[in-house]
């Protein structure tokens, strides 16, 4: 190998290295109707499979949102990040097998709570409760879930990337 094809395969892989980042958070969205009146309950989330065991786990997350429309049982609420309780997500079949998150009323009281009741061996795919009521709606739709579209400077890295693999792979073809 001459000295300037190895000088160009250093600078190249010296190059993707640089850019090289960690893995990145993956983001999803999620929604389910079914519910009586009409509601529907709708979020997103993120995280990294930090375990790298190709579920994504509570622990794991990065961002966490859902978001109640309300009805007649169950007023509309949302909940944020500090009110995850729990998640299991399958990345490989983009399937949440469990998701689960409450709000508490001071530090006291449950306030309102969904959890997808799907796992183990139940048959009720989500459950939306009003704890001070003691009202729950409930829905036998399966829980959908879409992959956000990826950040564009990622997609610009992976082009870059194959650009100069291109370029490097014709150099040594035509040498």
């Amino acid at each position: 190998m001459s000295a300037l094809r190895l000088a160009s395969l250093t600078a190249l892989v010296a190059a993707v290295a640089a850019l090289a980042q960690p893995a990145q958070a993956q983001s999803f969205s999620f929604s389910q109707g079914g519910y009586a009146d009409g509601a529907v309950l709708t979020g997103h989330f993120a995280g990294t499979d930090l375990d790298a065991d190709g579920w994504l786990y509570g622990y794991e997350l990065t961002e966490f949102e859902l978001h109640w429309s309300g009805n007649r049982a169950v007023a509309a609420f949302s909940h944020g990040f500090d009110d995850r309780a729990g998640l299991e997500f399958n990345l490989a079949e983009r399937r949440i097998d469990h998701m689960a998150s409450v709000s508490m009323e001071g530090d006291s009281a449950p306030l309102f709570r969904y959890d997808s009741m799907g796992w183990p061996s139940y048959g009720i795919p989500g459950v939306v409760t009003d704890e001070r009521l003691g009202l729950a709606s409930m829905s036998w739709e399966a829980l959908k879930v879409t992959a956000a579209v990826p950040e564009p400077g990622s997609t610009v890295l992976l082009l870059a990337g194959l650009g100069l693999i291109g370029v490097w792979s014709q150099r040594r073809r035509a040498g």
